[in-house]
């Protein structure tokens, strides 16, 4: 019984020396580097302390042009109506409606009613106060006439040689011509037809240059000066380009704008006045960068941006902004005139990260 206990007691403390032995000896023992580096390059093996691939695309700035787009409509840069400046019957109509004519170019006649015979016998007025008043003016020098006489010789001869120039004006006056070169845009009167003095009889319209109108409204008005270039949109899908010729001085009482006129060539003569278009007027040039909206992203404070990579493959975050909208795409300032964009993978990577840039393929381009 009591030797039982002895072996007990001696297996006990050995168990417990064995114990003892094995955990002060895992800590005493020194560390190798070896291992330590070993395990490290196996770390690194596997991925955790590897830079992140990330796709890349280097890109140039285009100069882009910021436009003022303005709602108007085409008009004739000059028209008239022009008017009888004596009575009488259409005896001659020579141009149609829609005819062109050159400037002096008939395009009524009235009856003469008279006025031939009238100029004759103005005309003979006139020989005969010649006669009296060189017989006047004879006489004066002889000194047998008084200078009184003389002087109202002179006024019935020079009152005579105005009647000439009256009736002639007058006959003058039965042909009825354009002002200028253009077409026949209307024509009030048909042959037979009566006029007096003040009837319209056609209106010529001014068809080479044409204007493009719009309205400019109070905070953009100071965008734009005489002389600036602009294109026009037609609503047949006709673009037309011209310069600004005139900028209203004083705003419409009522909408508040100021007018604008587009002067643009009409050699064709296709233009038509009252068409609706749509004008565009370049008022700012910058340097920018054409991309896809997938690439726009926001950093932590809400702010705009991209992600690039710069010269040491780190991440850089670069706020934009957006000058322009495409259908395919958006137009960016705020970056360099050329830098490599990160086009996919960005949204895995922050700013002042390292990565290992892929440059894209062509055909990838995002």
């Amino acid at each position: 019984m009591r030797r039982s206990y002895i072996l007990a007691a001696a297996f006990a403390l050995a168990v417990v020396g064995w114990v003892a032995s094995g955990q002060f000896g895992a800590d005493s023992e020194p560390e190798d580097p070896g291992t330590a580096a070993a395990a490290a390059k196996s770390g690194s093996a596997n991925g955790t302390d590897e830079p992140v691939s990330v796709r890349v695309s280097r890109r140039v700035a285009q100069i882009q042009s910021r436009d003022l787009i303005l709602r108007g409509r085409t008009e004739a840069n000059r028209w008239v109506d022009i008017k009888a400046e004596t009575k009488g019957r259409v005896t001659e109509v020579i141009a149609k409606e829609g005819a062109r004519v050159a400037r002096g170019d008939v395009i009524v006649k009235l009856a003469m009613e008279g006025r031939v015979e009238k100029l004759a016998e103005a005309e003979a007025r006139v020989r005969q106060r010649q006669i009296e008043f060189d017989a006047a003016r004879s006489l004066r020098q002889k000194g047998f006439r008084a200078k009184t006489k003389l002087a109202e010789a002179a006024a019935e001869l020079d009152a005579a040689i105005a009647h000439v120039a009256q009736v002639s004006v007058d006959v003058d006056h039965t042909e009825i011509s354009a002002p200028f070169a253009g077409v026949i845009e209307t024509r009030n009167v048909e042959l037979g037809d009566f006029v007096e003095p003040g009837d319209i009889i056609a209106r010529v319209v001014d068809e080479d240059p044409y204007l493009v109108v719009g309205h400019v409204s109070e905070l953009d008005v100071g965008l734009i000066q005489t002389g600036d270039a602009g294109v026009a949109r037609l609503a047949g899908g006709e673009t037309v380009k011209g310069k600004i010729r005139y900028v209203g001085r004083v705003a419409d009482a009522v909408t508040r704008t100021f007018r604008m006129e587009l002067e643009v060539p009409n050699r064709a003569k296709k233009l038509r006045g009252g068409v609706t278009a749509e004008i565009r007027i370049p008022v700012e040039s910058v340097q920018a960068h054409f991309l896809s909206p997938a690439l726009l992203t926001l950093d932590d404070e809400g702010v705009l941006g991209v992600r690039t990579v710069n010269g040491d493959a780190v991440v850089e975050f670069k706020p934009v902004s957006v000058f322009a909208t495409k259908p395919d795409g958006v137009w960016i300032t705020g970056l360099p005139p050329t830098v490599t964009i990160i086009t996919v993978g960005q949204e895995f990577v922050r700013h002042g990260e390292a990565v290992r840039p892929v440059p894209e393929q062509v055909g990838q381009a995002s």
